[in-house]
């Protein structure tokens, strides 16, 4: 157990404190248990004796506490003193658990570690939780000064917590203390060539940070500032900052800025979410109050949480909607990356009971036959009139064919002969043609009749046509046995695509080596790099282009990155080679969650669309089939009236005329 320099201390009422083991430990002190059954708090000692002003800053702030900043903030609650009555030494402060810096939230190597279950909507709310935390800091009349990943914890809910409180700005009646510190990424451009930091801060020189980290956590460790620059020249972060070259912004080509590799860019956000980034990263942002607030960040990031939708493909993938298509899905499918873990399978139905359900639907089979044909009736019975009339032509028909008959006979006697039409007496030959063409032309109530019913019976075909058609559309089941065919060809698809799966998660276990090689260097983060070339600058420029971890080293990759030189990049593989030594093989390890994670990531997109034509196809298909029976219950008596009436007026119509058997 490390043991505290200070042996007898004091809290601010004369009350002993003792220690207990240390927690952690940073620059300027080191934290501590309180011993005995302080699980609450924690005591903050610093290595050397404080200043006098920074005494009474700290009385100041314990001063100052209240409840809305110990929420937020590991506020001082108390000062410690170097023997009763002594010198400050130190403070107590709430203890904030289950917490991780905020950087492991927005990096998706670190996010998949610490909070694998993390979507868009948990980064969403982490900024809005932030944008909070900052607003209470500035409502007191407190400037955090020093804004960085550094100093920002985040729960398992997304909920925010400040650390390192003792450096911030406090004003007291006339008095100021500075915050002395600050990191370059973070600090506005108009503090850019500031020698040191102990200045005046202002609210507005904390919300750029706060647009920074804001960035960071939408846009998935992207810094706003690190991008590909055009020109000869190196482009560091801090130099972009200063000249305003925002990569992602409206005139980021005008000033030679344009975004890294595999980005998205300010689309995936609401344009009035868009307008605050270019308002706090451009020249707009430098007069007092000209950057975004965090009230105005919470109140645009709530909006933002609330219209969030999810994905129909990947059910991890959560985005703003008023966009037409996930930007997560084009984004991991172009870059390869692994944005957010899925869920513990690649599927979300079980095939089999699904399948049940759709042998469930009886087919309705083919449409019932019904035909004209099928119906014998009998002609209508003519008026007495009528009848007579009939009779009447019938023997005027009879006549007619025997004249010409007649006719025919003596005009190929003729011909027989030789004769032809060489005498004026043997065109009486054609006398008989000449009177059943007259006959024809003759009026009779019987041709009325006929005209008649031939009317009818054409109208009875057209309507039983149209009926017939619309019968064998929305009565017949094509509609049916095409849907169900769907439904197959889909669980064949899914069926291949679960066994491909299956086969890759069994491959896992013969790139065993490999696969935890790759885990292993996928856990030794560019943090841990130790050259000195490797500043905190280019640490953040590095993760800006995807680098995070030994595993991402790519000499390739690194040459387009500003600032990265033979000489570092030298040093960086330099690094990720001792990793590598580092390595020991474990043959008895079962294959790791995150490497299934992985495929299941892989064959999620594959199997979605078939699962989701699967469960979309069986509604279909109940719904397709109670249509068919609902319209062959409503439609069957009709067409049989229109059957009947055609075979009726077929009938009533063959009385009077010769119209054969077809319809």
């Amino acid at each position: 157990m490390s043991q505290s320099p200070y042996h007898h201390l004091f809290d601010s009422r004369g009350t002993p404190v003792s220690l207990g083991k240390k927690v952690g430990s940073g620059g300027e002190g080191d934290v501590y248990e309180i011993a005995p059954h302080r699980k609450d708090v924690l005591a903050k000692i610093y290595h050397k004796p404080l200043s006098a002003e920074r005494q009474e800053k700290l009385r100041v702030m314990v001063s100052g506490c209240n409840d809305e900043l110990k929420e937020f903030a590991a506020w001082p609650l108390d000062m410690l003193h170097n023997g009763k009555g002594g010198p400050v030494c130190g403070f107590v402060m709430p203890r904030i658990t289950d917490c991780e810096p905020i950087h492991r939230v927005y990096g998706p190597s670190h996010r998949k570690e610490s909070f694998p279950n993390a979507d868009w909507r948990f980064l969403v709310r982490t900024a809005k939780n932030l944008a909070a935390a900052f607003y209470i800091i500035h409502k007191y009349g407190y400037v955090v000064g020093d804004v960085n990943e550094g100093n920002i914890l985040v729960t398992k809910k997304a909920c925010v917590r400040l650390i390192d409180c003792d450096s911030f700005q406090v004003q007291a009646k006339d008095k100021t203390y500075f915050c002395e510190v600050g990191v370059a990424q973070f600090t506005p451009p108009e503090l850019q060539k500031s020698k040191d930091f102990k200045m005046l801060r202002t609210p507005n020189h904390d919300n750029f940070g706060l647009a920074i980290l804001i960035f960071l956590l939408l846009f998935m460790g992207r810094h706003p500032f690190s991008g590909v620059y055009k020109g000869d020249d190196d482009m560091p972060i801090e130099r972009a900052i200063a000249e305003h070259r925002f990569a992602f912004g409206r005139s980021a080509a005008l000033k030679g800025m344009a975004p890294p590799p595999n980005a998205v860019g300010l689309s995936v956000v609401p344009g009035e979410i868009a307008s605050l980034f270019e308002q706090a990263f451009t020249e707009a942002g430098i007069p007092s109050w000209g950057r975004p607030s965090a009230n105005d960040w919470w109140n645009l990031l709530d909006a933002l949480e609330k219209r969030l939708r999810k994905c129909p493909t990947e059910s991890m993938h959560t985005y703003y909607a008023g966009l037409s298509a996930c930007p997560w899905c084009n984004l991991e499918n172009s870059s390869g990356i692994l944005l957010f873990l899925s869920a513990d399978t690649i599927s979300r139905i079980d095939l089999g009971s699904e399948w049940q359900k759709v042998l469930a639907i009886k087919a309705p089979g083919p449409v019932p036959e019904i035909s004209p044909q099928k119906y014998r009736c009998l002609p209508a019975p003519f008026s007495p009139e009528v009848a007579r009339a009939v009779r009447l032509g019938k023997i005027r028909q009879a006549a007619q064919i025997l004249l010409l008959a007649a006719s025919a006979i003596l005009v190929l006697a003729l011909f027989t002969l030789g004769q032809g039409f060489s005498h004026p007496a043997d065109v009486i030959s054609l006398v008989p043609a000449g009177i059943a063409g007259l006959l024809f032309i003759l009026p009779g109530r019987d041709r009325v009749e006929r005209k008649r019913r031939k009317k009818a019976f054409e109208d009875a075909r057209y309507s039983w046509r149209l009926w017939e058609k619309k019968w064998k559309a929305e009565a017949g089941d094509a509609e049916f046995i095409a849907r169900f065919a769907a439904l197959t060809h889909a669980r064949q698809r899914y069926e291949t695509i679960e066994q491909n799966y299956k086969n890759a998660v069994a491959a896992l276990g013969h790139t065993s080596r490999e696969r935890q090689q790759k885990k292993f260097l996928e856990s030794c983060h560019i943090d841990a790099c130790p050259s000195s070339r490797l500043t905190e600058n280019r640490r953040a420029a590095l993760r800006s282009f995807g680098i995070e971890t030994a595993a991402d080293i790519d000499p390739h990759r690194m040459m387009g990155i500003p600032g990265f030189d033979a000489a570092l990049i030298s040093d960086l593989v330099s690094w990720r080679k001792q990793q590598e030594s580092r390595f020991v093989f474990d043959a008895d390890l079962r294959v790791p969650a995150t490497d299934i994670q992985s495929l299941i990531h892989t064959f999620q997109p594959k199997i979605r669309p078939a699962e989701r034509e699967i469960l979309t196809g069986i509604e279909q298909l109940f719904t397709i089939q109670q249509k068919i029976l609902k319209n062959r219950a409503r439609f069957q008596p009709v067409i049989e009236k229109s059957a009947r009436d055609l075979a009726q007026a077929h009938a009533n119509l063959s009385a009077v005329s010769l119209v054969g058997k077809w319809f």
